[in-house]
Formats: structure tokens, C-alpha cells, sequence
């Protein structure tokens, strides 16, 4: 490719962005310019702050402490990296190649282009000038040596934004089976999920206590004297050990940068300091190798994909399906008991949906990892909880998963059905119908995760046996008036949904304070839901009533009256999805394609 063309291809990557703001709108232009101020002001900091934390501090450090401030600082800008990753699994390229290809433009040349506009990311802005400040602010203290690191650096954004790009290219690949794509997706973001939870479960355990634990005690019958004695030898054992522990971790730090390449930067970084400059060079030319070696891939990877390497049809015979058994009952052929025959459909094809769905495998992951923390703080805690309290812990618990579960799902339950929703518009469904059948479909999630998380604190936390059922009503009830209100957020604030994420394909000022303003008033409305937990509490402090099922009882009462204002609140809401479903099919439609 030559200059002119080089030139041409920079000019049509400017046209398509400034082009995709200006379709997003005023308000996102604004928001995006002043997010990248804050982002170059966080830049700048960072450099000042890496300055002189390299021109004061590090000079006089120890090797260990350098070296755990270059793998803090690796680590920090991988585990930002990788968040933005998931925002982007699929590569999204600036300069699509097949519309190029009947160009006399070199293929290499387009690719180049497309790999550099990815190198403008936040986290390179923000986070590589803090290291070049370091570097900097070292060399300027008088280790020269120190600017070895600067190629090192070089190499290291190199290895990660090819392995990056390359990875995203083997990814897009791959998603070009739609059923594929939802598996990735969901497989890779429950992972780096469960992943980022490590430490916060460590933090649960503290296996690092046990020694905090087991201090010895001075014995009573010492002099001042001795004890003042005592004291001293007993600091110069903590201080001991935790020179020993520093030592142990630094080591573990070594063998992990040592074993892992991106911590090949702290390595030689942080050897440079006493300057060992073999690390730096072996770093540099390692991971400069790296990123040179999945640039290439990625090549390939990308030739294949445009050229129908992954999309061609094989010339292979396939088996023949097995006829359908017309005796199976399908789940979109079941009828619901209880409910009319379009609430019905409507509810098993709205589940079915959600089964199929990879955004419900996201939106469900904040409840399970709720789930596991929970019962990890609950195990390791140690504080007592009187018996009349603990049902209003238990449902504590429950209500929080089946909001976190249901204001994703039922929130904005319209938005998720993007051009399917014409299907519900054209239908001659009671309105009312479509909206029962929607919170028929997502209560088997969301009553199931909340009914795990009472399971599990209810164990840990025993009840009277008749309060377990008592809590199980009341989900049901706070279930019932969540749904009300989901309903109206769904009527009157959908948000167009992108298939595959939980992101939405069009962001508006307005729709998002209007979810706020709704959001607000929902503890004052699943307050009825703790009447019957506060007059036993009451009976019980009061009165001194205790042992009898007086929670279950006004708990099936309330239900009852919740289940009657549900069914005339639900046929209020269905005229008024009616009256406004056609401004609602306008918006989940419009994708921003």
C-alpha cells in the first residue's frame, strides 16, 4: 500500500466514526467528548504520579518492592484490558475488508489500518503513560539503564493488543454459527465473572488470619520488666516474619512473571533498577516476537473469514434427520393451568426464549455470584442472629436476587424482543394477556434463584419451620408487585437491546432517568411484603406472643390481596401497552443498524 492510499484509508476510518457519532446523537457526542477529557486528565495524573513515584521512591526501593509495583501496575491495565474485551468480544473493524477486496488495495494494508485504529482504546490512553512516567522518572533519578524499558514497554502493548486482536478475530470466526456465538459469549463472560470473584472469596476465607489468631498471650505473672522484655522479642518475631512473608510473596511474584509473558515487563523492569538489563532484553525480544507471531494469525485468520474459509458449504453428505415423533408434546404447545390460552402462549414461547438466550445466561450470573458470596460470608461470619429476626435476613436475601434477576428481564422485557415484538402487535391477544404470559415466563428464574438464595441462608440460618413457607409467600407476593411495576418501566421506557448482550443498541437521556424515577418508589412498593414478619416481631416483643404461625398466615393474606390488585392493575397496564405499542415496536426495532 502506498501513501496515498494509506492516506485514503485514515480519511475513511475518520469519516465512519465521526459519522457514527453524529447518527448517536447530541447528548452522546457530548457524554463521549467528556469522558475522553476525564480519560486524558486521568493520563496526565498518572504520568505526574508515575514521574515521581520513579524519580522519589523506586531508586531507594528494594528489588522486591519494585517488582511488585511493575506486576501491580501490569496487572492493573490487564484486568481493565480484559473488562473492555468482554464490552467487545467480537472484532468490529473500522475498514471492512470484503467491500475492499475488488480495490487494487493490498489486503495487509487494509488490516494494518484496522489493527492500529484498535490501539486508541481508554486503557492504553489512560494506562501506558503512568508506566512512561516511571520509566522516565527513574532515568531521571540517574538509572540510564532504565530506558531499556522503554522498547520493553513497546513490546509488552505490542504481545497484548496483537494477541488481542488476534483472539477477537478467532472469536468472530467462530460466532459465525449464531448458536456458537451465544455459547462464547455466555462461556467467556461467566468465566472472567467467576475469575474476578477469586479475590473477593479469598477476602471471605482470609487464610492469611490464621496466624493473627493464634498471637500468644504474656503470662499474668510477669514484672514490668519482663513483660517490656516479652514485647520487644515478640515484635522482633512479628517483624521476622513478616520480612519472611514479603520475601515468600515476592518470590511467588518472580516464578508467576517469570512463567506468565506479560509479567516479562516487571520483570525487566523492575531488574533494570539494579541494573540487569539481560531480563529486559530477553522481555523485549520475547514478547516483541509474541505480538509479531499473532499479527500473522490474525492475518490469516481474517483472510479466511472474508474469503468464506468458514461460511463455504461442504460437500459432504448428512445424515438424514429423524422424523418428529408426532406424538411429543412440545414445550411451546403446553397449557398452563389457571390461565387463559394466549397467556399460556404467550408464556411458554416468551421461556423458550429466555432458555435459548444468551443475555438471560448473563443477567443471571449477578444473582449466582450473589448467591456464592453470600453463602461464603454467611459460613464465615460468626454473628449471632435472634430467632425472630432471621426471616426477615432470609427474605432479605431473597428479594435482593429476584430484583437483580427480574429488573434486566421483566424491566425491559419488550426490548429484549426486538423485531419479534411486530409478533405481539399483530396479535388479537388480550394486551393484558401478552403481559401476564411475560411474567409467567420469567417467574420460573426468578422465583427459582430467589428460592435458592432462602434455601441456602435458611440453612445457615434456621427458622421455625412454619416461617420457610411464610418466606416462600412472600417472595411470591414481592414477585407479584415487582412485576407491576416492571410492567409500566417496559411500557413506558424500553430500550432496543443488541442480540447476544445484556448492552443496549441505543442509549437516550430521557428513558434511562424515567427507569430511575420508577426504580425509586419499588421499596415503597414491596413494602407490604414485611407486614406480616413486623406484626409477629411486634406480637412477640409486645405481647409476648411467640410460637405461633402468625406470619404464615397474614403472608397467605397478603398474597391473596396482592394476587386481586395484580389482576386490576394487569388489565389497566394492558391498555395501556396497547395505546402504546406501536411507539414501543419504533423503539426495540431500532437497532442503530
Amino acid at each position: 500500500m502506498n501513501t496515498e492510499q494509506f492516506r485514503a484509508f485514515l480519511w475513511l476510518r475518520w469519516r465512519l466514526r465521526v459519522n457514527q457519532f453524529r447518527k448517536a446523537g447530541p447528548i452522546n457526542l457530548v457524554i463521549f467528548f467528556v469522558f475522553m477529557a476525564l480519560a486524558l486528565c486521568a493520563a496526565l495524573g498518572l504520568f505526574v504520579a508515575g514521574f515521581f513515584a520513579g524519580f522519589q521512591a523506586l531508586p531507594s526501593a528494594s528489588p522486591a518492592v519494585r517488582l511488585v509495583v511493575w506486576a501491580g501496575a501490569g496487572a492493573v491495565f490487564l484486568f481493565f484490558w480484559v473488562i473492555g474485551l468482554l464490552g467487545d468480544l467480537q472484532r468490529a473493524e473500522g475498514v471492512v475488508l470484503d467491500r475492499v477486496l475488488h480495490l487494487p488495495v493490498s489486503p495487509a494494508g487494509a488490516f494494518l489500518i484496522n489493527y492500529l485504529s484498535s490501539l486508541f482504546s481508554v486503557n492504553l490512553i489512560v494506562f501506558v503513560p503512568g508506566m512512561v512516567g516511571l520509566i522516565l522518572g527513574q532515568a531521571c533519578a540517574g538509572s540510564v539503564a532504565a530506558l531499556l524499558a522503554l522498547p520493553l514497554l513497546a513490546a509488552f502493548v505490542l504481545a497484548v493488543t496483537a494477541v488481542t486482536y488476534q483472539f477477537q478475530g478467532w472469536l468472530a470466526a467462530l460466532m459465525v454459527n449464531p448458536r456458537r456465538r451465544r455459547t462464547i459469549v455466555m462461556a467467556l463472560t461467566a468465566g472472567f465473572v467467576m475469575l474476578a470473584q477469586v479475590p473477593n472469596m479469598l477476602n471471605v476465607t482470609r487464610p492469611w488470619a490464621a496466624d493473627q489468631r493464634n498471637q500468644p498471650q504474656p503470662k499474668p505473672d510477669l514484672t514490668p520488666d519482663e513483660r517490656a522484655q516479652w514485647e520487644v522479642e515478640q515484635k522482633q518475631k512479628r517483624d521476622e516474619k513478616a520480612r519472611e512473608s514479603r520475601d515468600r510473596i515476592a518470590g511467588v511474584i518472580r516464578t508467576v512473571c517469570t512463567v506468565f509473558p506479560p509479567g516479562w515487563l516487571a520483570l525487566g523492569a523492575a531488574d533494570l533498577g539494579h541494573g540487569d538489563v539481560a531480563p529486559a532484553l530477553l522481555g523485549t525480544g520475547g514478547l516483541g516476537l509474541i505480538g509479531v507471531v499473532s499479527l500473522r494469525r490474525a492475518y490469516r485468520t481474517t483472510l479466511r473469514l472474508y474469503t468464506g474459509a468458514f461460511t463455504g458449504s461442504r460437500r459432504t453428505e448428512t445424515a438424514r434427520p429423524a422424523p418428529a415423533d408426532p406424538n411429543r408434546l412440545r414445550l411451546t404447545e403446553w397449557r398452563l393451568p389457571w390461565v387463559s390460552e394466549h397467556a399460556s402462549a404467550v408464556a411458554t414461547a416468551a421461556f423458550r426464549g429466555l432458555l435459548r438466550a444468551p443475555e438471560v445466561k448473563m443477567a443471571i450470573l449477578t444473582p449466582l455470584i450473589l448467591l456464592c458470596v453470600s453463602l461464603g460470608g454467611a459460613m464465615s461470619s460468626r454473628v449471632v442472629v435472634p430467632s425472630e429476626y432471621r426471616p426477615l435476613l432470609v427474605l432479605g436475601g431473597g428479594v435482593m436476587v429476584l430484583v437483580l434477576c427480574g429488573v434486566q428481564l421483566v424491566g425491559n422485557q419488550f426490548g429484549y424482543d426486538r423485531a419479534g415484538f411486530r409478533a405481539y402487535v399483530l396479535s388479537p391477544a388480550p394486551r393484558r394477556e401478552i403481559l401476564l404470559g411475560k411474567n409467567l415466563a420469567v417467574a420460573p428464574i426468578g422465583l427459582g434463584l430467589s428460592g435458592t438464595m432462602v434455601a441456602i441462608v435458611g440453612a445457615v440460618y434456621p427458622m421455625r419451620a412454619d416461617h420457610y413457607p411464610a418466606v416462600f409467600a412472600q417472595l411470591v407476593t414481592a414477585y407479584l408487585l415487582f412485576c407491576l411495576l416492571a410492567n409500566a418501566q417496559s411500557i413506558l421506557a424500553p430500550f432496543p437491546m443488541a442480540a447476544g448482550t445484556l448492552q443496549p443498541a441505543r442509549v437516550k437521556f430521557g428513558p434511562v432517568l424515567l427507569q430511575l424515577v420508577l426504580m425509586s418508589v419499588l421499596p415503597l412498593l414491596l413494602a407490604p411484603v414485611l407486614i406480616p414478619l413486623v406484626v409477629e416481631v411486634l406480637l412477640a416483643e409486645l405481647a409476648d406472643i411467640r410460637g405461633y404461625p402468625v406470619s404464615l398466615l397474614l403472608s397467605l393474606f397478603v398474597l391473596a390481596v396482592t394476587a386481586l390488585v395484580y389482576r386490576v392493575v394487569l388489565s389497566w397496564e394492558g391498555h395501556w401497552l396497547a395505546t402504546r405499542e406501536r411507539a414501543i415496536l419504533a423503539v426495540v426495532t431500532d437497532t442503530g443498524a
